[in-house]
C-alpha cells in the first residue's frame, strides 16, 4: 500500500474493528477550538501571527484510543496545519503517531502545495512517534521520547540526503495544582539518530543540545456563567538563542 493512504486507512479502520463502531455510539466524536496569539512547538515558532487551531478526533468508550484531524490557521493567511494523529493513553503510559503537515504559503524547499506527495525526498509531511510516561502520585514527572520517523527530516534539499532520524526528548512536571493559577516546568533536548553528513543538525537545531525550557501558567476564567480555560507559556531556546510567550484560550 502507498505511503500516502497509510493514515487515511488507518483512520478508516478505527470504524471498522469489532466492537469499535458499537462503543463509538456511546461516545462517538469530539472537537475543540483554541485561539493563540502563536504558535510555540518543542522550543520552535512555528508563526509569530495570532491563530486559531481545531481538534476533531473520535474516542472508545473508555477513551484510552484516540484518532483525529488536527489544524490551524493564522489571522493573516500565512501559517495553514493539517495534522492526522492516532494515540493510545492509559495509567500515565502513552503513544501517539502524527502525520504533520505545514502547508504555510511561505514555506519553500518542499512540496507543501500537495498534500498527496509522500515521496520521501519531496514531501511536505513528516511522520513523528511519540512515547511518554508520567509517574503518578506524589511525583508526576513526565517523560516523553519523539523521532521523526519519515519526510522533511533531511539535512537539507538534496535528493540524496537521508532521514536524520531527529529525536526530542522533554522532562515535564507539574510545581502547582488546586490553586486558582497552575503552574509547570519543562526542559527538552535535541539530536540526530542518523548524522547528516558527518554533522550534528537534527530537526530543531545545528547541532544536539537544550532546545526547550519553558514555564506554563494555567487559570479558569470566569466570565459569568462561562468558564474559559486560559494559559501563558514562557519558552526559551537556548539553541537558537530565542524566548516567546504564547498565550492561549480555549473557547471549548
Amino acid at each position: 500500500m502507498k505511503t500516502k493512504y497509510c493514515f487515511l486507512t488507518l483512520l478508516l479502520a478505527l470504524f471498522c474493528i469489532p466492537g469499535f463502531s458499537q462503543e463509538l455510539t456511546d461516545a462517538p466524536i469530539d472537537f475543540s477550538l483554541q485561539v493563540k496569539n502563536m504558535h510555540l512547538l518543542r522550543g520552535q515558532q512555528v508563526t509569530n501571527a495570532a491563530l486559531a487551531d481545531v481538534d476533531i478526533h473520535v474516542f472508545d468508550k473508555n477513551k484510552m484510543f484516540k484518532a483525529g484531524l488536527w489544524g490551524a490557521a493564522s489571522f493573516n493567511g500565512v501559517y495553514r496545519e493539517f495534522d492526522y494523529y492516532v494515540s493510545f493513553e492509559k495509567a500515565g503510559f502513552s503513544i501517539a503517531l502524527w502525520d504533520i503537515y505545514n502547508f504555510s504559503t511561505n514555506e519553500t524547499g518542499w512540496n507543501h502545495d500537495k498534500v498527496f506527495n509522500y515521496s520521501a525526498r519531496e514531501t511536505g509531511h513528516f511522520l513523528d512517534l511519540a512515547v511518554a510516561y508520567q509517574f503518578q502520585g506524589k511525583f508526576p514527572l513526565k517523560i516523553s521520547w519523539a523521532t521523526v520517523l519519515f519526510g522533511r527530516d533531511r539535512g537539507g534539499f538534496d535528493l540524496n540526503t537521508k532521514n536524520r532520524y531527529s529525536t526530542y526528548v522533554s522532562l515535564d512536571c507539574p510545581v502547582l495544582r488546586h490553586h486558582v493559577v497552575n503552574l509547570d516546568f519543562g526542559i527538552a533536548g535535541a539530536f540526530a539518530l542518523d548524522k547528516y553528513s558527518g554533522t550534528k543538525a537534527n530537526f530543531y537545531g545545528d547541532t544536539a543540545g537544550i532546545v526547550n525550557v519553558n514555564m506554563t501558567a494555567s487559570k479558569v476564567l470566569n466570565i459569568g456563567k462561562f468558564k474559559l480555560p486560559v494559559s501563558a507559556m514562557a519558552m526559551w531556546n537556548p539553541m537558537q538563542n530565542i524566548a516567546n510567550i504564547q498565550v492561549a484560550f480555549d473557547l471549548f
